[in-house]
């Protein structure tokens, strides 16, 4: 959903440098006082919508990493599919994140722009099908 908004406000046509903002983590423009209320600068506003992107993705792909590591822990462990689909996971969140990153570096050309969007539904399809997996292993 966040990359829905940076696609319908043009976001991905600001701050074209990867991972500050115009020099800083947070950009001095990140809420604008003319959008009311405050909360809407969230939807409507290309600086903040941008800056939630980014950290939105950057949650999820630690999170993923996170994931990833601890298919590999334990004495239990996951079944072979569960461990495929969890390596498959980190591999399509890794590539999805650097085209993310390029795709705003080259100030958004189209066909980086779509695959990155296809991209997003396949981390999806894959986070599926590892929540298939894990549900058949034993309690």
């Amino acid at each position: 959903m966040s990359g829905a908004f940076v696609a319908g406000l043009d976001a991905g046509l600001i701050y074209n440098e990867f991972p500050l903002m115009g020099g800083q983590w947070v950009p001095e423009d990140l809420i604008n006082p003319r959008i009311k209320p405050a909360y809407k600068n969230m939807f409507e506003h290309d600086v903040t919508v941008q800056f939630q992107h980014r950290v939105l993705a950057t949650v999820t792909y630690a999170s993923i990493l996170g994931l990833t590591a601890l298919a590999y822990r334990g004495r239990r462990g996951l079944s072979p599919r569960a461990r495929a689909a969890a390596n498959t996971l980190a591999a399509v969140g890794t590539a999805q994140v650097i085209l993310g990153i390029s795709t705003l570096l080259t100030f958004v050309p189209t066909p980086l722009a779509a695959t990155h969007q296809a991209g997003s539904l396949t981390l999806l399809s894959v986070a599926i099908w590892l929540l298939h997996e894990l549900k058949k292993l034993p309690k």
